[in-house]
């Protein structure tokens, strides 16, 4: 059943005695790890994933912080793992939540408040140094590597020497003002393709890039970013934002300003992404996601100095590819 390019997971299959009666393979993310879903006799599936041998230390990295956040969050069990690339583990359902909260719209408040939750939660966690943390070298060249994608890759039409001196001032700027901010520990992509309803809890994959870093950074990747920017409203973000400074404490007009200034970085460091993936032939699902994301950063470059530098440029290359959707505020 296991196609023959994963002989790795074949093997691991048959000594572990999960033998398949059917197989999906399911699509990449943009990584170059692969997952497959085993549906087994009793009707229970798990999870195949296949690492290539330049994935490896993702794969010891997704070890321990599993380890790490078993005792806060749900995460997947650890069924198997070969030690060579090749791991069993449990499957948290065929439905994420990005799918629930954009066909039941009834549900998105519940949801969202339990997603929250689970952001205060993993915010209170102690940070198990797994990966260095968010500093603003780190943020800088995420904002860097966006300009290349956006720019360079994907619309072919790099700035001229002004125009990038303007990117790189107010880049420069902006991973500053981030890094200041308070610290929690992040899972880093906690969005809702990333989280699943798993009875009334949500449980969260792909956190192997966890580290400290801004408090706002994951409550703004799970408000407003990839499919969220298709029905999210301010009201609606506002609530969650409300109950998460509720449950931890925070000064509440401060944490918006810094989840706004958090969001920008963020949704930047998005639209490279998925412009690199896109313009590499490596994720047309993300061409989707392309103009929402514009026009999230469209929204928020609203400040002065090097965001006023920037908007120029965004004005001049960007605005017309965006999607005005929902405003903040």
């Amino acid at each position: 059943m296991i196609p023959p390019e994963y002989p790795g997971l074949a093997a691991l299959v048959h000594r572990t005695r999960h033998e398949p009666v059917a197989v999906e393979t399911l699509p990449g993310d943009v990584g170059r790890r692969r997952y497959l879903r085993l549906v087994l006799p009793d009707d229970r599936t798990v999870l195949g994933v296949v690492y290539p041998r330049e994935e490896t230390d993702s794969r010891l990295r997704w070890n321990a912080a599993r380890a790490a956040l078993r005792e806060t969050l749900r995460v997947p069990m650890l069924i198997a793992d070969d030690q060579l690339g090749n791991q069993l583990v449990e499957d948290l359902g065929r439905g994420d939540i990005a799918r629930l909260l954009s066909g039941q719209p009834e549900q998105r408040p519940v949801w969202l408040e339990r997603a929250g939750e689970g952001a205060a939660l993993l915010a209170e966690t102690p940070d198990p140094n797994v990966n260095p943390a968010f500093d603003a070298s780190f943020f800088r060249r995420e904002l860097d590597l966006a300009r290349e994608a956006v720019f360079d890759l994907w619309l072919r039409t790099p700035l001229s020497v002004s125009q990038r001196q303007a990117h790189d001032s107010w880049a420069d700027a902006l991973a500053r003002e981030i890094s200041a901010h308070p610290r929690v520990l992040c899972h880093r992509d906690f969005h809702g393709n990333n989280l699943f309803p798993v009875g009334a809890e949500v449980g969260a994959i792909d956190f192997q890039d966890l580290r400290s870093g801004p408090d706002a950074y994951d409550l703004a990747s799970l408000l407003w970013e990839r499919t969220t920017l298709d029905w999210m409203t301010p009201e609606l973000a506002e609530e969650v934002q409300e109950r998460f400074v509720r449950r931890r404490g925070i000064e509440p007009n401060g944490f918006r300003r810094r989840f706004d200034r958090v969001l920008l970085q963020r949704a930047w460091k998005v639209c490279g992404t998925f412009a690199r993936a896109v313009a590499q032939g490596r994720g047309e699902i993300y061409r989707r996601y392309l103009p929402g994301e514009i026009g999230l950063v469209g929204r928020l470059l609203r400040g002065d100095g090097p965001d006023r530098a920037f908007r120029e440029i965004y004005d001049a290359f960007l605005a017309p590819l965006s999607q005005a959707g929902p405003l903040l505020s």
